[in-house]
């Protein structure tokens, strides 16, 4: 076995450093000081060589802070250090803060550079190495009082991070924004002080660093991921922040960068970009025989408001004989990133406990929620697992984050009663959230039946309610004075909050109450419907209904008639006539009907059944009922199954079974379902056949082969429960499991490099020149091979987030261009299986514009329609600015011209002709390129005017 001395022996064999190189890794953040508006306190945070720079971190005792307003003006701001603490033998972390009132609303950028990084940073590839390449980061950040206040995220894990050679790499800042904005993340480049041509000064602005090659491209080639499968990969998840390499292929010091996004929610819905921050991150990879423990945590959560979350986390090792630690960050604990605490949330924040064990390690996670936890924003909590292989291999890590979402507490136990002047609502008081919050109460005929899955905020508008009122979440009553007498109603209510100006939070809604659906003496219920046959033509449903209730059925006149009504949809309103039964009663078969021709296979179905004597006069209407669907998704070896139905009996808190079809044709019972509310009405089939008793047909579920199943509900009418147990098929719903392992990244490359030498001067005046074409591969291997499309990405400036382009289903495609952009832009493909499901980006390929002008030396401005204008060769292209100074032969100038048309017609600036004789010009042209900044060239040279 390998023995890897580091991270020790990795700092003791670099060379030795001159004493400014020392800069690992930092940020900086931004926090408005309670009380005010534009008071800010500007912190930055570094780690810093201890080894081989720590001469040079002495020396630092003051930085400079270069706050960038709009108008580009840089206001420089000397800051001392306020605290060093070493957090390993190799590394310090250092703070610089100060306190700074911006002269008003505005958005600032705040820049701190460093001279300089630490050596041996293996992507950066400087001529002399990263030691002589500066420290840049930067934050921007919007203050403006019609937004509200704002601070920056804090970023709660530290920059600095170890991976291990050709082992899948994960690294999360711990993003936590104190104002509840949601954030996303994407990659960038790291970041030098700019310096000021012919001064050499700082400008106290940053630019890429050229040389910044990204990690995945590093290695011996083929640069593989870990599973071997195709290209080593590099990306940033934008929602949860994962930053995930797979995998390093070549050991050493990597610096990379990324940008947090910072957006706040308007008045209108949509959201702005408040401000963002840039991390510079340092990686050590090291080459080890260690393999990374594994993390296991539930899925994202959603609870309301004053409920208690606890969670197990676990964290275990192949190598059992390891010693594992088990740590969670996140601003739900209230502990900034040195551990100190602080006020993220308001009381009580979350716990974590764990305690470090041999081979598989447990952690719990315990938070009260109350209501000033309720927020738009979920929340992000970061838990990771790290080994202790011993003092001479390296410690490796898995880490895995988790979504929390609280939402406000629903309205719980609604009911409601006819009084004198309405329908009088009454429901429990809240708990929690009473304090500055409201109830919306909302009506709509009819009962609906239909429940919200979990973590659905605010009424949904496809289920066809409508706003009455609103009351004080401190009420628990409301009187609906505007629904007429005799309907059938059903109302929900909706708690609704503040979070701030700008935001308001809403809750699920609350079950809902029907009034007016009581069972009246001499109607009948409905007590099955139930499908037979699944087809999409000639499917099948059974349904049944009661005698009539609460009636001495010899007191009902004779000529008794059913009629029976369908619609689709499980909330459906829209009935057709389907069946009528005249009935005397004695025959059973006149309280079900076979609806036949039927789409099963896709569609839902709802029956109400109507009772009528005398022929044709109705004594009562049931409450409809629907058929159950049994849903699916594909999944990788198993098969996620959920169903639901719209019926005026209760199938909650019962069992529910679930049958697969075997290999005979057959459905076998493979699982009891005990189920409690609507939301527990799923099932994970992984093959497993847990009820053997009519065969056991437990199978491991392959991709690509199909399997079909059906669910059995059951429910119990509260007021009929001599009606029995009531039981319903679903139809029957196959699924195929595939593989949901995306494709591999296409290998992109151009079809033809622009060489600029090579175009001629009639290139520039033909349009169809102005065009990139791209060609690309699919990795071989074990990568997926049913790629049904492809989808081109296309970002004007290199550094810019990629749009998409085009879909294309071929491997080549060309992108024609305009004039004025011409070749410049940067190109990213992803390949699109049959499922839909896509592959990362693939490589970046950019092209470039030209700086290519030629003008001629002599010109005859005599009407001619030949030669008359001094004009460029070549017809100008990529040209977005231009400006011509005309000198005469004694140095006079004669001429201005600002025009990207670059034109002269031998003129003077009082627009007379000047005389024939040679001419001195001056010609400064921007050109569009790649840098949004685009570039500037100054062309200079004599032309003849000759006049014949």
């Amino acid at each position: 076995m390998k023995k890897n001395y580091i991270l020790f022996l990795l700092f003791l064999l670099v060379p030795l450093l001159s004493q400014a190189t020392h800069i690992r890794a930092g940020e900086i953040t931004a926090t408005r000081l309670p009380g005010t508006q534009l008071t800010y306190r500007i912190t930055l945070i570094t780690y810093t060589d201890e080894i081989n720079g720590k001469a040079a971190n002495d020396q630092q005792n003051t930085v400079d802070f270069n706050m960038g307003f709009s108008t580009n003006r840089v206001e420089k701001l000397t800051v001392r250090r306020k605290q060093r603490i070493m957090i390993n033998q190799a590394t310090a972390r250092n703070v610089y803060d100060t306190t700074y009132t911006f002269p008003s609303a505005g958005y600032y950028t705040i820049g701190v550079s460093i001279i300089n990084r630490n050596d041996n940073t293996i992507n950066l590839p400087a001529p002399d190495g990263s030691q002589s390449i500066s420290f840049f980061v930067q934050t921007s950040i919007l203050i403006n009082s019609n937004i509200g206040f704002n601070s920056t995220p804090v970023l709660l894990n530290i920059p600095l991070d170890s991976a291990a050679l050709g082992q899948r790499f994960i690294h999360n800042p711990g993003a936590f924004d104190i104002d509840g904005d949601s954030l996303s993340y994407k990659l960038t480049i790291p970041r030098k002080a700019q310096v000021s041509p012919g001064t050499g000064a700082t400008t106290g602005l940053g630019e890429f660093i050229p040389e910044y090659l990204e990690p995945n491209t590093v290695g011996p080639p083929p640069v593989l991921n870990s599973a071997g499968t195709g290209p080593a990969t590099y990306s940033i998840d934008p929602r949860t922040g994962d930053l995930i390499w797979d995998a390093p292929r070549q050991a050493g010091q990597y610096n990379v960068a990324f940008v947090i996004e910072e957006w706040r929610k308007g008045f209108d819905g949509g959201y702005i970009k408040i401000g963002e921050i840039v991390r510079d991150m340092q990686i050590i990879v090291v080459e080890t025989d260690n393999k990374a423990p594994k993390l296991t945590l539930p899925a994202d959560l959603c609870v309301e408001a004053g409920e208690t979350i606890e969670f197990e986390v676990i964290g275990e090792d192949e190598n059992i004989n390891q010693q594992l630690r088990l740590t969670s960050s996140g601003g739900v604990y209230n502990l900034d990133p040195a551990g100190n605490p602080v006020q993220y949330v308001d009381p009580k924040p979350a716990t974590f406990t764990s305690t470090p064990a041999v081979g598989k390690v447990i952690g719990k996670f315990v938070w009260e929620t109350n209501c000033l936890h309720a927020r738009e924003q979920a929340y992000n909590v970061v838990f990771k697992v790290e080994d202790n292989p011993g003092r001479f291999s390296t410690s490796l890590v898995d880490l895995k984050s988790l979504n929390i979402k609280i939402l406000p507490p629903s309205p719980k136990a609604l009911t409601a009663e006819p009084v004198s002047n309405g329908n009088k609502l009454s429901w429990n008081p809240l708990t929690t959230c009473s304090e500055n919050g409201k109830i919306l109460i909302y009506r709509k005929n009819g009962c609906s039946g239909l429940n919200p899955r979990a973590c659905s905020p605010g009424m949904p508008s496809a289920w066809g309610y409508t706003l009455i009122g609103e009351v004080p979440a401190t009420e628990s009553s409301f009187i609906d004075t505007q629904a007429p007498e005799g309907e059938i109603y059903s109302y929900r209510l909706v708690t609704e909050i503040a979070e701030n100006t700008f935001i308001n939070i809403q809750s699920a809604p609350s079950a809902e109450f029907c009034i007016g659906s009581e069972v009246k003496p001499g109607t009948s219920v409905m007590t099955k419907v139930s499908v037979t046959e699944t087809s999409t033509t000639s499917g099948k449903i059974e349904v049944k209904w009661s005698l009539p209730v609460n009636i001495d059925l010899n007191t009902l006149a004779a000529d008794r008639v059913y009629k029976l009504y369908r619609a689709e949809g499980i909330g459906g309103e829209n009935f057709t006539l389907v069946h009528t039964k005249t009935t005397s009663f004695t025959d059973t078969t006149d309280l079900k009907f076979i609806d036949q021709n039927l789409n099963t296979s896709q569609k839902v179905y709802r029956y109400k059944v109507e009772f009528y004597t005398n022929g044709t006069q109705l004594r009562g209407t049931s409450l409809p009922a629907s058929s159950v669907f049994l849903n699916a998704q594909t999944s990788d070896q198993q098969v996620p199954l959920f169903w639901e139905a719209n019926t005026p009996w209760s199938n909650e808190n019962q069992t529910h079974y679930l049958y697969r079809k075997g290999e005979d044709g057959n459905f076998n019972l493979i699982a009891k379902i005990p189920v409690s509310d609507v939301n527990s009405f799923e099932y994970l089939d992984r093959g497993e056949d847990l009820e053997k008793g009519d065969g056991d047909i437990s199978t491991l579920l392959e991709n690509g082969e199909t399997y079909c199943y059906r669910i059995l509900t059951q429910g119990e009418y509260e007021a009929f429960k001599e009606l029995g147990i009531l039981t319903n098929f679903s139809q029957e719903r196959c699924i195929t499991p595939q593989d949901q392992t995306p494709p591999c990244a296409p290998v992109l490359s151009a079809a033809s490099t622009i060489k600029c030498e090579d175009l001629q001067s009639a290139d520039f005046c033909n349009e169809g020149i102005f065009s990139n074409t791209l060609t690309w591969e699919n990795p071989e291997g074990d990568c997926r091979t049913d790629i049904v499309s492809y989808n081109i990405y296309f970002s004007r400036y290199e550094l810019r987030d990629p749009v998409l382009l085009s879909s294309v289903t071929g491997n080549t495609f060309t992108h024609r261009k305009n004039r004025l952009e011409g070749f410049a832009g940067c190109y990213t493909i992803e390949a699109v299986n049959s499922l839909g499901l896509r592959s990362s980006l693939s490589n970046k390929i950019c092209f470039d514009n030209c700086e290519t002008l030629n003008f001629p030396n002599v010109f005859s401005p005599n009407g001619d329609g030949k030669n008359d204008t001094f004009t460029p060769l070549n017809c100008p292209a990529f040209i977005s600015s231009a400006a011509m100074e005309i000198y005469g032969a004694h140095g006079q100038r004669v001429r201005v011209i600002n025009s990207d048309a670059i034109e002269w017609d031998g003129k003077d600036d009082q627009g007379k002709e000047v005389a024939p004789g040679t001419y001195y010009y001056s010609i400064k042209v921007k050109f569009e390129r790649l840098d949004p900044l685009g570039s500037e060239k100054t062309f200079k040279g004599y032309v003849t005017l000759i006049k014949r």
